[in-house]
Formats: structure tokens, C-alpha cells, sequence
């Protein structure tokens, strides 16, 4: 079986839209459309911005979910997926390609959840990934001993890499203990600070989430052609119901990433295209199991069109 996996915020690169469109020059078409869907000049976003200017939470949204679903129009001309999930904002794009959502509603939503996470979230949340072994133990230890500061574990992306959200200058502290434990530990224990200026994934977009929640309220969520795997459970939904109740608790809930690729190899899957720019899930799908062949799409990784 094979899998669509979409990438989140973070995977974006300047120029990406180019790549994309020299290799794929009918890729353009859904850009295109996106544009008359919005009345935006959109292209622009994967064309011409630059890297600080692309890592702005309103741009990034459609810059990713457009590469995203412009990549998903060309490939399942002549391969369809026989499952797929997504990453964070990568789960809206899953939500097209399972046909849980048409691409105008799509494009809606991200737009809409980009520009209330700027809204709402303020200046004060941060992101912070800690790489190592035995990662995931030791924070947990030591967010338990500091309870008081906020700050939760917000993405586990593999046995090697979980995520930290939370107020920046809580996060600071954790880190600062965490990399203490880990020298007296003899642990090697990386921490790299993402360029995301708000706490995704964690209490501290609440308000966010509870936005975006009363707009999803009235969106008509469909039963997905497809089986996809959820961010908030890591387990396959199947109808429309279930879909929706776990992207409404989405933003402010753990993506549960590890759990999502064992669903994968659970139901079978043994191939996952990223569809997406970079390859950072298919580094850590690797890093997950070894039952899935992970191949990045970009056409910057991907020499050979599949």
C-alpha cells in the first residue's frame, strides 16, 4: 500500500514554487486556480519571497498547502494513494487529497487558520526540538519536575526528535534543564530552536483553536475516499464524524506523529511519497521504521519523476 504524507510549516524553502514548476510545469494549473479562487496573487508566495519573509505564519499557510496540493494534483494523475496523513497544517492538505474537503474550502481554511494564529497567539510562544536518544524519557521527567512552567511536549516526530511549545522564556528554563540532565547524563541531546513565533500544539493557542473550531463548525466535512490517520489520535478515520472531531482539536493537541506512521505500517502500508517541499518526513518516517520506504517528492530531492 502506499501512502500520501504531507509536510507542516517549517518544511518551506524560497524558490520552492519554481523548482515545482519547472518539473511540473501542469503543477501551475492549481496555482492558478487558487488565485481565481481568492481573488490573491498567490504564486508569488512559492515564487518570488524571500526566507524571512516566507517564514511569516500568514504567508507560510498557503505557501505550503499550494506547493502541497499542486504537487498531490500532478502525482494522482497516474498514482493514487491508498492512504494519507499529514503534519500539522500538512493535515489540511491530507484533508483534500482524502476528499474530505474540496480544494476551495481547503484553501479557505488554511487561509483562515494562518490568519488567526497571528491574530491570537501574540509574540511571546515558541517552538523548540530537542534531537537525541532516549529523548522523549527524559523530558518527560523533567517536565514533570517543572510542572508550574507551562511548557508541553507538542510534536513527537520520532524515537529521535519530540518538540517543546510553550511561552519563550519558560521554554529557555526547560531547555537549559534538560541539557544539564543530559551532561550529567552523558546523553547527547540537541536543542534547535524552530523560527515559528507562536506555541502550536499546546494550551497556549487555545484561543486559536477555539476560533478556527466555530469555523469548522459550519464547513460540511465529507467521508474520505481514502483511510486517512489523524494528527490528534494517530489512528485512522473513516467517516466524516470522526475526521472532524479530531481537526477541531488539532491546533491546541499533540501531533502524534509516531503513532500515526505505526497506523500506517499497521494497515498495511509499505511505501510513503512526501508529497511537499523538503524531505523531513521521510527522514523521520525512516527513523520510525524501517517496514516504509519513504521517498521525498520535491523535485529538488527527487530526480526521477515516479
Amino acid at each position: 500500500m502506499l501512502a500520501y504524507a504531507f509536510p507542516g510549516q517549517g518544511s518551506q524553502y524560497t524558490g520552492m514554487g519554481r523548482i515545482l514548476v519547472r518539473r511540473y510545469p501542469e503543477a501551475e494549473e492549481t496555482l492558478v486556480r487558487a488565485e481565481k479562487i481568492s481573488g490573491r496573487p498567490l504564486r508569488h508566495l512559492l515564487y518570488d519571497l524571500s526566507d524571512e519573509e516566507l517564514r511569516r505564519t500568514e504567508n507560510t499557510h498557503p505557501a505550503v498547502f499550494l506547493y502541497e496540493a499542486a504537487l498531490y494534483d500532478v502525482l494522482k494523475r497516474d498514482t493514487s494513494p491508498d492512504v494519507v496523513f499529514g503534519h500539522s497544517l500538512g493535515e489540511l492538505a491530507a484533508l483534500y487529497a482524502a476528499g474530505v474537503l474540496d480544494f476551495e474550502t481547503a484553501l479557505s481554511l488554511v487561509l483562515e487558520r494562518g490568519r488567526i494564529i497571528v491574530e491570537d497567539s501574540g509574540r511571546e510562544g515558541g517552538m523548540v526540538a530537542l534531537i537525541g536518544e532516549n529523548v522523549l524519557s527524559l523530558a518527560e521527567e523533567v517536565l514533570k519536575r517543572l510542572t508550574s512552567v507551562g511548557v508541553v511536549i507538542s510534536n513527537y516526530n520520532s524515537p529521535k526528535q519530540i518538540v517543546l511549545s510553550g511561552h519563550r522564556v519558560e521554554l529557555d528554563k526547560v531547555v537549559d534543564f534538560i541539557e544539564k540532565q543530559a551532561r550529567r547524563m552523558r546523553a547527547r541531546i540537541r536543542a534547535v530552536r524552530l523560527k515559528i513565533s507562536f506555541a502550536s500544539h499546546s494550551p497556549l493557542v487555545e484561543g486559536a483553536s477555539n476560533r478556527l473550531a466555530r469555523i469548522l463548525d459550519g464547513v460540511r466535512f465529507r467521508d474520505p475516499v481514502v483511510p486517512i490517520v489523524m494528527n490528534t489520535t494517530g489512528k485512522v478515520a473513516l467517516t466524516a464524524s470522526d475526521v472532524k472531531r479530531a481537526v477541531v482539536r488539532q491546533l491546541s493537541s499533540p501531533v502524534r506523529f509516531v503513532d500515526m506512521v505505526r497506523e500506517a505500517v499497521g494497515i498495511g502500508v509499505r511505501e510513503a511519497w512526501e508529497v511537499g517541499p523538503g524531505r523531513v518526513l521521510s527522514g523521520l518516517i525512516s527513523q520510525i521504521t524501517d517496514r516504509i520506504r519513504a521517498v521525498p517528492m520535491d523535485p529538488k530531492y527527487s530526480p526521477i519523476r515516479t
